[in-house]
């Protein structure tokens, strides 16, 4: 056995080194390779999955100006209620221009909106022209704003589109506009 010490250390073989290299190249590549594999794996596996609209109502059945209690079948997991709906009750607006509003008819404040839809639903007072939720007391405007009451905001909404002549909403809950 040879002893070497740094100074007297033998040059490598440049043909060597060339593979080592072309090696060390190789083993970079296809570690890349694995992580962007990886990585769109997980992201595909985590991607929640695309919501498919709900049908709340044929166009005919809410003439211009009016609002109408719905309850629609839906799977939907309530934030506020902290649980999954699988009635929603809406209150669907219908302005003098056409425009659609639906509202989830609950109140925003999670105490009272753990008991929907059997109880403490949003109702429409036509006399008052507001909306009231008897049993916490809150009260909104027409537009959904908050008026009074212990509710923290305004009513809450989901996303409304019209397509051959049916009315449909998007299940993605839009917080209403915080009270003053």
């Amino acid at each position: 056995m040879e002893n070497y010490s740094l100074e007297t250390l033998p040059e490598p073989d440049p043909k060597q080194r060339r593979i080592t290299r072309l090696l060390l190249l190789i083993w970079l590549v296809l570690g890349l390779m694995v992580i962007g594999i990886l990585c769109y794996i997980g992201a595909t596996a985590f991607r929640p999955p695309p919501s498919t609209p709900l049908y709340v109502g044929d166009v005919d059945e809410y003439p211009l100006g009016s609002i109408n209690l719905e309850f629609i079948n839906a799977d939907f997991f309530d934030a506020a209620a902290n649980k999954s709906q699988a009635t929603l009750p809406l209150q669907v607006v219908r302005d003098t221009t056409g425009a659609w509003t639906v509202y989830f008819a609950r109140s925003p404040n999670p105490t009272e909106a753990i008991r929907i839809p059997q109880q403490c639903v949003v109702e429409w007072d036509e006399s008052l022209g507001q909306f009231l939720e008897l049993c916490g007391g809150s009260r909104w405007a027409r537009d959904g704003s908050y008026i009074a009451g212990p509710a923290p905001r305004g009513l809450d909404s989901f996303p409304a589109r019209i397509e051959n002549n049916q009315l449909y909403i998007e299940p993605k809950l839009t917080p209403g506009a915080p009270r003053p």
